[in-house]
């Protein structure tokens, strides 16, 4: 099994006009060391090109996302950081429990706004543009 050079899925993005909401799908299995470098650039310009055109909420589903390192953590953070600093907001959607864990040991669950599921994400949304 060669890991090494191991290319990332990348993303799915769903645009929601109406609400000038993203949702962005992490197609990979894994953020680790091995993807993050590639997905980090792909999510900025993704998240940098939606703002461009207005878009204000995004959702980061994890849905896919079984296995989490350092690097992956990375990442959230720096699309945490990136919409916060436009004024915008991200929701994490469909993490498993364990990544979840991960954000709290870390202290950085109080940072990141999580969301059980896409569908309640989408309602803090709308419940926020009231």
């Amino acid at each position: 099994m060669e890991i090494v050079g191991k290319k990332s899925q990348g993303l799915k993005v769903t645009p929601f006009e109406d609400d000038k909401t993203a949702i962005i799908a992490f197609n990979d299995r894994s953020l680790n060391f091995y993807v993050t470098d590639a997905l980090k650039e792909q999510l900025k310009a993704t998240i940098q090109a939606k703002m461009d055109a207005g878009f204000q909420h995004f959702v980061l589903d994890l849905d896919n996302v079984k296995i989490i390192d350092s690097c992956g953590v990375g990442l959230i953070i720096v699309a945490n950081n990136l919409t916060t600093s436009k004024s915008c907001k991200l929701y994490l959607s469909n993490i498993k429990p364990f990544i979840v864990k991960i954000f709290e040991i870390m202290r950085i669950a109080k940072h990141l706004a999580i969301y059980e599921n896409e569908d309640q994400a989408l309602e803090a949304i709308k419940a926020s543009q009231k």
